[in-house]
């Protein structure tokens, strides 16, 4: 039995008459919306900074690659990481090139008074710092050497509610906070809004 034939003009024609009975604009309806509108379907509405591939195509922009090279490695539309970065004001846009705002909030995993907790800081320096001790501790529970956190002792890091977390430097509190489970780096590294 022969396939029925689609007629795409009439079903185009339909979509957009629904979107515009729903009170959307024309971009909106057609699915493709300017950057200052939202997207209709709840399914585009998903938790913008927790997508895995927007966090890959931040990541690719902060190391200077172009917008369009940092959308196809993340496995993105250029149109669509551009929307993405103006609606959430996640970057900033200089001459001809995309840049991500440099006080971007970050979560990151960090050992302080006796747990592996998510701390999230706004200002880089802070980021680095957590970046640097978590460095300093694998490169410690790798040789057993504890001078690589000696530099960190009595230091501490600013979280973005105000609060002060203390570095752990507490070897044997590293030896089982690291023995308690998974690298959990990867998975709390993030750019949240």
């Amino acid at each position: 039995m022969p396939r029925r034939r689609r007629d795409h003009s009439a079903e185009y024609r339909r979509r957009i008459a629904k979107g515009l009975a729903k009170g959307l604009s024309r971009s909106q309806a057609r699915g493709h919306p300017k950057a200052a509108e939202r997207h209709s379907s709840p399914k585009k509405k998903a938790a913008a900074l927790e997508d895995h591939r927007q966090q890959i195509a931040l990541r690719s922009l902060r190391k200077g690659m172009s917008l369009t090279a940092s959308a196809r490695e993340a496995g993105l539309s250029a149109e669509r990481l551009r929307h993405f970065l103006s609606t959430t004001g996640a970057g900033r846009k200089r001459g001809r090139r995309w840049f991500v705002r440099e006080d971007l909030p970050r979560r990151m995993l960090l050992y302080t008074s006796g747990e592996a907790i998510a701390v999230t800081v706004s200002k880089r320096g802070a980021a680095s710092e957590i970046a640097r001790f978590m460095n300093a501790v694998q490169q410690f529970l790798r040789s057993g050497d504890a001078s690589y956190l000696a530099p960190f002792a009595g230091q501490s890091v600013t979280d973005i509610a105000g609060k002060w977390h203390p570095f752990e430097t507490d070897p044997n509190v590293l030896y089982r906070l690291a023995d308690t489970g998974a690298d959990l780096f990867p998975l709390l590294y993030r750019y949240v809004l």
